[in-house]
This record gives C-alpha cells, sequence and structure tokens, in this order.
C-alpha cells in the first residue's frame, strides 16, 4: 500500500451513545497503518481521553461542527474528503442515515458502512461490515445492497494488542473477577455491580471505567479498599488476561474478552445487544445476565461463584470464545479494502 493511502472516519463517543463506534474504528485504522496508510477521524462529539488516544497512535482528528447524521455534517465530510482525497471513506453509527449515506456515496467516495442492525431502509455503500454474531446478509440484499458484505464474528474490529491472542491458562478457582462495563455506562450500572461484589471478601474484584464515564467519585464511595479501581484504562488486555471472570456488556468489550478466553456474564443494553447475547449463551460461550434495564443485584454473586467454582465451565468457555474471536477481524477488512481499491 502507498503510504499516500488514505482512510477517512466519521464517527462519534459520548456518555449517551458510547465510545463502541469510535474505538473499533481505531482498530480498524491501526490495521489500515500496519498495511502502510495514514488515517484520520472526523468527529462532533469525543471525550478528551479518546481523543488522545487516536492522536497517540498518529491518527488525526477533524472537526464535524454540525448536528450529526444532518446534511450539513455530510457536506463537512464531503469538504475533509475533498482535500484528503481518502481511498474509503469509513461510517460507523446509527445517527447516519439514508440520506446521510446517499449524499457521501453520491459524492464519488468509496464507502465502507460499519453497521450493527441493518434496520436501515437502504444501504448506500461499496462493503459492509456486520461483526454480529448472526448477522444476516440477506437483510441488506433485501434493500438493494450488491456489493461485498462481511458478516460475524470473524471480522469483529479489534485493537492491535488483541491480534495476538496466547492460550488461557485457566486456574481451578476463578476468584478473580473484572467489572467493565464499556466506554461511558450512561446507566452507572458499573457503581452497582462493584458495591454488591465489594462485600465478597473471596473474590479479587477490579472495577475499570471508561473513558467516557462521569460517575467517578459516586463509584468511589461504593466501594472498598479490596476493590481494585482503574480508570480510563490504557492495559485492558492485560487486565482481561489477568481477570478469571468478567462482567460486561454486548458490544466491543464482549468481543474483547472472548478472544483472551475470559469467562464472560454480560448484559444486554439494546434490542440488537440482547439478540447478540442470547445466541451466544445459547452457544454456552456466556452467561445471560439480561437487559441492563431490568438488573437484579440478587443474581450477580450466585452467577459469579457459579462460574468460580466450575473449573470445566471456564475452560470451555475459554476455548470457544476464542475459537469464535481470534483478534484478527480488522486486517480481514482491511486486506478486503485494499483489494477492492487495486493496491
Amino acid at each position: 500500500m502507498s503510504k499516500r493511502s488514505k482512510l477517512l472516519i466519521r464517527a462519534d463517543a459520548s456518555i449517551a451513545i458510547g465510545t463502541g463506534h469510535v474505538m473499533r474504528c481505531l482498530a480498524l485504522a491501526q490495521a489500515w497503518q500496519d498495511a502502510g496508510g495514514e488515517a484520520a477521524l472526523v468527529a462532533a462529539e469525543l471525550p478528551d481521553s479518546i481523543r488522545g488516544r487516536f492522536l497517540d497512535n498518529r491518527i488525526s482528528v477533524l472537526p464535524a461542527d454540525s448536528a450529526p447524521g444532518s446534511s450539513n455534517d455530510a457536506g463537512s465530510l464531503i469538504a475533509h474528503a475533498s482535500g484528503l482525497e481518502p481511498d474509503w471513506i469509513v461510517i460507523d453509527g446509527d445517527r447516519f442515515g439514508c440520506d446521510y449515506l446517499q449524499s457521501i456515496h453520491d459524492s464519488g467516495s468509496r464507502v465502507l458502512l460499519i453497521d450493527d442492525y441493518a434496520d436501515r431502509s437502504s444501504f448506500a455503500a461499496d462493503m459492509i461490515v456486520n461483526p454480529n454474531f448472526g448477522a444476516d446478509p440477506e437483510r441488506y440484499r433485501r434493500h438493494g445492497f450488491q456489493g461485498p458484505m462481511l458478516a460475524g464474528p470473524p471480522y469483529a474490529l479489534l485493537r492491535r494488542e488483541f491480534q495476538s491472542p496466547c492460550k488461557r491458562q485457566v486456574r481451578e478457582r476463578g476468584n478473580k473477577v473484572l467489572i467493565t462495563l464499556g466506554g461511558s455506562d450512561p446507566e452507572d450500572m458499573t457503581s452497582q455491580i462493584a458495591r454488591v461484589l465489594a462485600a465478597c471478601s473471596d473474590l479479587e474484584v477490579t472495577v475499570v471505567a471508561g473513558g467516557a464515564y462521569a460517575n467517578k467519585s459516586h463509584l468511589m464511595a461504593q466501594t472498598n479498599s479490596r476493590t481494585r479501581l482503574i480508570f480510563d484504562s490504557h492495559n485492558m488486555q492485560e487486565l482481561m488476561k489477568q481477570a478469571d471472570i468478567a462482567i460486561s456488556v454486548a458490544g466491543g468489550t464482549l468481543w474483547e474478552l472472548l478472544s483472551l478466553g475470559c469467562a464472560v456474564l454480560s448484559y444486554a443494553r439494546a434490542a440488537g445487544g440482547a439478540c447478540l447475547v442470547t445466541c451466544l449463551a445459547q452457544q454456552g460461550m456466556i452467561v445471560d445476565m439480561g437487559d441492563i434495564s431490568r438488573f437484579d443485584a440478587g443474581k450477580i454473586v450466585p452467577a459469579v461463584r457459579g462460574i468460580a467454582d466450575s473449573t470445566s465451565m471456564r475452560q470451555r468457555m475459554a476455548s470457544q470464545g476464542q475459537a469464535l474471536v481470534d483478534g484478527l477481524g480488522a486486517k480481514r477488512v482491511v486486506d478486503l479494502l485494499r483489494q477492492l481499491h487495486g493496491g
């Protein structure tokens, strides 16, 4: 790939929408860089900590000054593309609707859409990636999309540190618990779960709050000296490798945990997430904790101890998770992008 080959990404992150869109785009940008290219992010909303991650990775961050998903926003992205002349424009987020996609595509740019739900009425894109378990290409075909469709966990977009997961050594008793509920956790379930597990002296609990988490003081008040608190960790891979069990939500973090063979108790935040959690639980890869809006504190400790006491369950979950997600999804996507571009 030529050094001048460029990837232009449009995605946002905030407390309300979380950080999953931009973090998986960071993974894609890293894979593009590893192939010799350059990348830039256009964002209307971005926490400073996430902005810093992109800049630390030598990925430019450019402003989107209009309402996300608006026609003015599309015009701004087209203007950025006119100056940068990217090989591909990547769009990731539910706020970018059919008209938005059509405007970008009509401008002459190649468009990669990263999608989760296939719920738009049309898909003006040259390629689509939906990494979710059970993603059905036919749902896109029925709405007229005819381009390459990369579906399922083999295309889960994980950052560089997750590309070479090692085989997990499953301990006889798994009492090391990691609580990680995404980049923002708008419902602040982190503090509620941490409070429940802080009372369990037999568990070693680590709590990670993401870069857009807004309730640090409340979280600190819910824990005790036995609980390890970490804010905006840049070393998630190591923390996940150390944990026997993780409590998480459907999304990018779940794919990361599976790639490292960590046993997972997962909540869902939306209908799409509920489908993912249900499918994975039916395969025995995770434990389904239900919708996070119907949180039941009484279920947590028995669920954690049930997995902690079962070496065989954790061994099975480790092998199945790593067989499903190998960490190479971003590389696979970039390889096809290069192939379609002819270089």
